[in-house]
């Protein structure tokens, strides 16, 4: 350890340390202050080890594995130094270690003291330990530590969360000493257990109602959907802070009313940035990844610092969008405010280079990533895999394994997409059936579909109705084989397809649009007329695709034959350009795939696709026309 004569000048004393301590503002010079009460032989008073302990625990860039450590070395700890462990462990994303120091409390010649109990409490909380928190429960009855205002209220708060409202509410009728704290416990426990009866009479019989009394109870009806309930109390409320508008809006976006939200924050007197995060998540969540968008700019534009939600969800809505110079553009952001690449952040990063087709750069964000969770894992396994790398997904897949992660549910859907792009049949059996004797994780409606997909583009269409027949019934995945008998031009299939697609999706037009694509293909165009008449004696039509594409961070949709974009006249000038061209080049137009009695060439020339095509090579040759 180097020598510090501008902190320690002379052999440092007991008062000396802790005043260092107590103003130290980096973890360097923690370390040098623990070296010098080391080699002082001052760490032996218990007293100045507790306090190396709470500054290692409390500190934000502290460790608890640093601070476990410490405390292990005291000979003797102090109750102080076991409230300390076991209230950083309490609020850490891993409270586990916190009982476990308390059963080694037990045994020590320490004893717990009214301070230990609400720690230990916020943890079976937050594992929503139930038998924990009972047998904690009894410990304190027999300690006559129950009768403590904070354990109370932490009794209420544990009850309630794992949905033992029945256990809280004896808690609460018992104690002869209550505060508002344990009202707002109990009420809010009522709420988030759908008790809503049971919160409107408490909320009624309240001594004393604060601002979170009344937030509880408009956040408890706007989030099962009684909207008028909640804006007649917001109505109601003596005063209305932030918290109290933000809490309406995430009702209204939880409902999906994205408009009523908007118009509740254009009205708000004060905006905060959780305001600002709201409205943008619900944009991005409720498929309006343009409108968040815009938010977010406007919301840089006013100086507002925006939060982790709102970076998560901005990248979302790139996503969404295919938006990559806007997500470098987020990311850029991230890097310059300097905000902790944590593995939410991580993830989404690499969720929205993937999507945007730079797998490179998502593998780089992977890489530096530290520490990785299942999710930054699923995201890059499930980005290789879209975007054609298979075997390398499944190289990855096999690194997550040995690296002790426990996959999920959604990695196994990256998994199965690798293999289905892969072409390997065998293996996606292999994983699918590891799901359940491996990991105990039940297949869902989206594993089936991954297997459905890899059966039919290997044109084992027979064995993917096997499979369908053995599950319940579903839309997506029939259509799903439809699209795989269109690929290998099956009639036969395609045709006991339909009748079950029929049965489910009856006024889906792009189900019979594919089955006469399928007869015209192979020539039968009497059957294929009919499927066209019986579609429009149905008077069904098929959902036009969508083409999007982004230039200088903005993103242009496009329809078949759209003319809707300002530029449509350059748009269709390059197009007609592009046709010329190929048909000097002697290209000729594949139109097996359409509708035999329309206008094929025109059909074609005229797909979404191309005409996205031409407004980006207009672009390049003339980005004024643009």
């Amino acid at each position: 350890m180097p020598h510090l004569p501008s902190i320690l000048p002379t052999p440092p004393t007991h008062p000396t340390c802790l005043s260092l301590l107590q103003s130290c503002a980096s973890i360097p010079r923690f370390l040098q202050i623990h070296a010098q009460m080391l080699r002082n032989h001052l760490f032996q008073d218990p007293f100045a080890a507790a306090k190396l302990v709470e500054f290692a625990t409390t500190f934000p860039q502290g460790s608890l594995h640093y601070a476990h450590k410490l405390f292990s070395q005291i000979p003797h700890p102090t109750i102080f130094s076991w409230n300390t462990l076991i209230r950083g462990f309490a609020n850490s994303p891993s409270p586990v270690p916190s009982l476990q120091l308390f059963r080694r409390l037990l045994s020590s010649s320490s004893r717990p003291n009214s301070y230990t109990f609400p720690f230990l409490l916020k943890a079976c909380t937050r594992l929503s330990a139930l038998d924990a928190g009972e047998q904690l429960h009894s410990f304190m009855i027999k300690a006559g530590a129950d009768r403590d205002i904070f354990s109370i209220n932490g009794l209420i708060h544990m009850y309630t969360t794992c949905q033992r409202v029945d256990l809280g509410h004896r808690v609460f009728n018992t104690s002869k000493e209550l505060d508002i704290v344990s009202w707002n416990a109990m009420l809010s426990g009522c709420i988030n257990c759908g008790l809503f009866n049971r919160a409107q009479q408490l909320f009624d019989e309240m001594p004393e109602r604060g601002i979170v009394s009344w937030n509880a109870m408009i956040n408890g009806y706007a989030r099962s959907g009684d909207i008028k309930t909640a804006l007649e109390l917001f109505d109601q409320m003596p005063e209305q802070n932030v918290d109290s508008w933000n809490t309406l809006i995430a009702g209204h976006v939880k409902c999906g009313r994205l408009d009523m939200a908007r118009k509740l924050f254009d009205q708000m007197p004060i905006k905060n940035v959780v305001s600002w995060s709201a409205m943008i998540s619900g944009y991005a969540q409720g498929d309006c990844p343009n409108e968040a968008l815009a938010l977010f700019e406007k919301m840089k534009e006013l100086g507002m610092r925006p939060n982790l939600a709102a970076i998560v969800s901005m990248l979302s809505a790139c996503s969404q969008l295919g938006a990559l110079e806007q997500g470098r553009q987020v990311h850029a952001y991230i890097e310059r405010n300097k905000m902790k690449m944590d593995p939410i952040i991580g993830t989404a990063l690499i969720d929205m280079y993937a999507k945007c087709g730079c797998i490179d750069k998502a593998f780089e964000v992977f890489d530096a990533l530290v520490p990785k969770d299942v999710f930054s894992w699923t995201a890059m396994i499930t980005g290789l895999a879209v975007n054609g790398h298979g075997m390398k997904a499944l190289e990855l897949f096999a690194q997550m394994e040995l690296d002790g992660i426990r996959p999920n549910e959604v990695t196994f859907i990256g998994v199965l997409c690798a293999c289905s792009h892969g072409g390997l049949v065998e293996l996606a059996e292999g994983y699918f059936d590891s799901m359940r004797a491996t990991y105990g994780l039940e297949p869902t409606i989206e594993h089936y579909g991954c297997m459905v997909d890899a059966l039919g583009r290997a044109g084992l269409l027979e064995e993917a109705v096997s499979l369908l027949q053995a599950v319940p019934p579903n839309a997506v995945l029939w259509g799903s084989l439809l699209g795989a008998c269109w690929i290998h031009g099956n009639a036969e299939v395609a045709e006991y397809v339909i009748d079950h697609l029929i049965k489910l999706k009856p006024e889906d037009g792009g189900v019979y649009v594919l089955l006469s694509n399928i007869y015209a293909t192979r020539g039968r165009w009497d059957e294929a007329r009919r499927t066209r008449m019986l579609m429009e004696s149905k008077r069904l039509e098929k959902i036009p695709g969508c083409s999007s594409i982004e230039v200088c961070g903005i993103v242009h949709n496009f329809r078949v034959r759209d003319r809707s974009h300002p530029k449509t006249f350059e748009i269709y000038q390059m197009l007609d350009e592009i046709g010329v061209e190929l048909k000097l080049a002697g290209c000729q137009p594949i139109t097996t795939p359409v509708l035999f009695d329309i206008e094929e060439e025109h059909a074609v020339a005229h797909h979404s696709q191309f005409i996205m095509t031409a407004f980006f090579v207009a672009g390049k040759k003339n980005v004024k026309a643009l």
